[in-house]
């Protein structure tokens, strides 16, 4: 092996050290736990992080290193320096080109959705980003308005008090955040725009663009553009749906959605992580107040208060009385790896998976499916579309792709399908999936070269027949 080769493979390898145990991991591996499926995930302290990574300074852009490993502060995305071609293409079997894309991709880095109910001991200081908020004409030659932005203040004589001090909404964009939107667009023009011809110089009516309602996704929107499109000096829309019935971000009513989620989580599976986890849990609800339903039923407050400060460079809590009193970071791995294996639980293993995935996410993926199936008609009128959405609309979809193993999809998180059109002389479509740049690991085989209408045919049984009937 040449020294370049050697240290090529020597980068793409994870070496962790915990407890005495050592896991060498590549990057890829990283985002596939043999044993999630088994509650001895949680309970396994040598596993760490499973070659996860859970921290990152104030100010981005964030790459993690190596690249390419989970990076629950910034997902690793297609980037040209690692990108490969499918190996239908590169062994010289077809030949071929991109046709289109579909890119879904979870908002960047935030300050946390869940304060902790017995006060943070640390200040969310957001002054450094500026969330912009005006409203204008649709033609220039109307008012133009003036451009402000959100700056969050506190006030000593309001008796009330959100449980944290600082200049932060809960949860909002944070500038590290920013700064890795902006590089993750720089590096999809990288790829799609330069390397390969896809994605034009400036947006055309071939682009389309899509976020949930929330300033978290919309946010993400305009740092993303902005690294792709740096010198575009017009306005683009960013199509959202009224957010009563918005197939993202669980917009629409549906009372199947609470009564199958109640289900699932009655199994002997789910009362099991619960017993596992009930010291850990414990402890941590003594220690900073969190001892009501809804931080004990579940890891997702814990989860989100502890990533969030370390993808921001903020430390893990400390008890507001008792400041000696403190998360350890072995409490939080375990804490990440109870929440990886809810959502491997929630998207991939629980009983009523198919029916919970069409409940919460089944018209979205219909969507989903209606593009792919313009392209395999010849009737697309787009050849980019790039989605902002959550990590509660990234799982499902990769649950309905039959992922092997789902970690929760962290920030940034992202699919990419990419549609190849051969150039043989009976032309056809092909379908890549890439997960967070990586063909996804699948129950039905790697997601890297399979005709365009079998990924429409795995994908279709999870779009409802009569979601309003479904939902009941």
């Amino acid at each position: 092996m040449g020294y370049k080769m050697f240290i090529a493979v020597l980068t793409q390898t994870v070496v962790l050290s915990l407890a005495g145990a050592v896991l060498a991991l590549t990057t890829e591996q990283s985002f596939y736990p043999p044993t999630l499926n088994d509650t001895s995930y949680i309970s396994n302290s040598s596993i760490g992080t499973y070659g996860g990574i859970y921290k990152a300074p104030t100010n981005g852009p964030t790459a993690g290193t190596p690249y390419g490993v989970y990076d629950y502060c910034s997902m690793p995305h297609p980037r040209v320096e690692e990108y490969k071609l499918p190996d239908a293409l590169t062994n010289g079997s077809v030949k071929g080109k991109l046709v289109y894309l579909e890119y879904l991709q979870r908002h960047q880095r935030r300050s946390p959705y869940n304060i902790l109910p017995g006060g943070e001991n640390q200040a969310y200081q957001c002054d450094n980003v500026r969330p912009y908020l005006y409203a204008g004409p649709d033609t220039a030659s109307g008012i133009q308005p003036m451009p402000m932005y959100a700056q969050t203040y506190q006030y000593s004589a309001n008796p009330f008090t959100p449980g944290v001090n600082g200049t932060c909404q809960y949860p909002q964009i944070t500038i590290g955040g920013v700064q890795d939107g902006y590089q993750h667009g720089k590096d999809l023009w990288a790829v799609y725009g330069e390397r390969l011809g896809l994605i034009p110089r400036v947006p055309n009516s071939r682009v389309w663009f899509r976020s949930s309602e929330s300033q978290l996704t919309q946010g993400s929107a305009g740092a993303v553009l902005r690294g792709i499109w740096p010198n575009y000096h017009g306005a683009l829309p960013l199509h959202q749906m009224v957010s009563s019935v918005d197939t993202v971000n669980e917009g629409y009513s549906c009372s199947a959605i609470g009564s199958t989620l109640s289900s699932l989580e009655s199994t002997a599976d789910w009362k099991n992580h619960l017993t596992v986890t009930e010291t850990l849990r414990s402890t941590l609800g003594s220690m900073l107040g969190a001892t009501d339903s809804s931080w004990q039923n579940t890891f997702d407050h814990f989860s989100d208060n502890f990533q969030a400060r370390l993808c921001n460079g903020y430390e893990l809590p400390c008890s507001v009385t008792n400041s000696s009193d403190c998360v350890t970071m072995e409490m939080a791995e375990e804490v990440f790896r109870a929440g990886d294996w809810e959502w491997n639980y929630y998207w991939r293993t629980n009983p009523d998976v198919v029916k919970y995935i069409q409940v919460v996410e089944g018209l979205f993926i219909g969507e989903i499916v209606s593009h792919l199936q313009a392209v395999l008609d010849r009737k697309s009128t787009f050849d980019y579309s790039h989605i902002f959405i959550h990590d509660g609309d990234i799982g499902p979809v990769l649950g309905a792709l039959g992922i092997n193993a789902l970690r929760w999809p962290a920030m940034a998180s992202n699919i990419a399908f990419e549609i190849w059109e051969t150039n043989n002389k009976q032309s056809q479509f092909y379908a890549r999936v890439l997960y967070s740049g990586h063909p996804v690991q699948s129950i039905y085989g790697t997601l890297d070269w399979i005709p365009l209408s079998e990924l429409i045919s795995i994908l279709t049984p999870y779009i409802p027949e009569d979601i309003v009937s479904l939902c009941g």
